[in-house]
């Protein structure tokens, strides 16, 4: 469902330069294949030739395999394979390592990247799970690791009170008593407090909650006072000793409307 211009190249090594891209760009014109990435092309099932493009789903795992990079789908995008898509999201997300790669912007597919400095060898299998898209696979973060990331990726996330929205459908797919040591290494502790603070003091999960706490407990880093929401200032005495939470902004879960 993919290639790229140096395996044209390889295939075909006698045809000019010029005529190989003059031959891709008729062919992308024919929407027969489209340009994903410079250098790296999909081709178009007939069912996608009208749209010109597939989704970014369908593409992800060759393209980052192209790029050189470990990926996963985050955000927003993993949630929705969860069942947790209060909203459809407007852009597709992967979190992979630093530098993050430029954001592409293909037609109505709008990839955007996060980046982690420990993500340089790649993600444990214990974050993440392999699932079948419709013509390929691709990397999603697991429940557990998408509600940190979602938590600490607040702004590309739509705002806490959507982020808090997607929690409370995305936690009954969480299986907060077995969370593995490998998250200590990728979730700053002050991001597993806001999650607890959430679960616990907004959407009535004590029983996951309590099973976060007693995972923060075992943290090699010791838990200290935190903001909230950090982008904000901090605001009036309000105080949870529990989370040691600056609760600075409250969030509304869109579903109790």
């Amino acid at each position: 469902m993919s290639f790229t211009k140096e395996e044209i190249r390889e295939q075909l090594p006698d045809m000019p330069f010029l005529t190989l891209n003059a031959a891709l760009h008729r062919a992308c014109r024919m929407r027969l294949i489209a340009s994903a990435w410079r250098g790296f092309y999909v081709i178009l099932p007939p069912e996608y030739q009208d749209a010109g493009i597939l989704p970014v789903s369908e593409y992800i795992d060759k393209l980052m395999r192209y790029l050189g990079r470990p990926y996963c789908v985050s955000l927003l995008n993993a949630a929705a394979f969860y069942g947790a898509a209060h909203q459809r999201p407007m852009t597709f997300t992967v979190m992979t390592s630093e530098p993050a790669p430029r954001n592409s912007d293909k037609q109505t597919n709008f990839l955007r990247f996060i980046s982690k400095s420990r993500v340089r060898q790649g993600f444990p299998d214990a974050l993440v799970r392999r699932i079948k898209t419709q013509y390929s696979s691709m990397l999603i973060s697991s429940p557990e690791f998408t509600a940190c990331s979602l938590v600490q990726y607040t702004k590309a996330s739509g705002g806490l009170s959507h982020v808090l929205t997607v929690l409370d459908e995305l936690t009954e797919s969480c299986r907060f008593d077995r969370l593995p040591k490998e998250l200590y290494d990728y979730v700053p502790t002050p991001v597993l407090q806001r999650l607890g603070y959430l679960l616990d003091s907004l959407l009535n999960r004590q029983t996951e909650s309590g099973q976060l706490y007693d995972f923060i407990s075992k943290s090699p880093d010791k838990t200290r006072r935190t903001k909230l929401d950090p982008a904000l200032p901090l605001s009036g005495d309000c105080y949870d000793p529990g989370w040691k939470i600056c609760v600075n902004t409250h969030p509304e879960n869109d579903l109790d409307d």
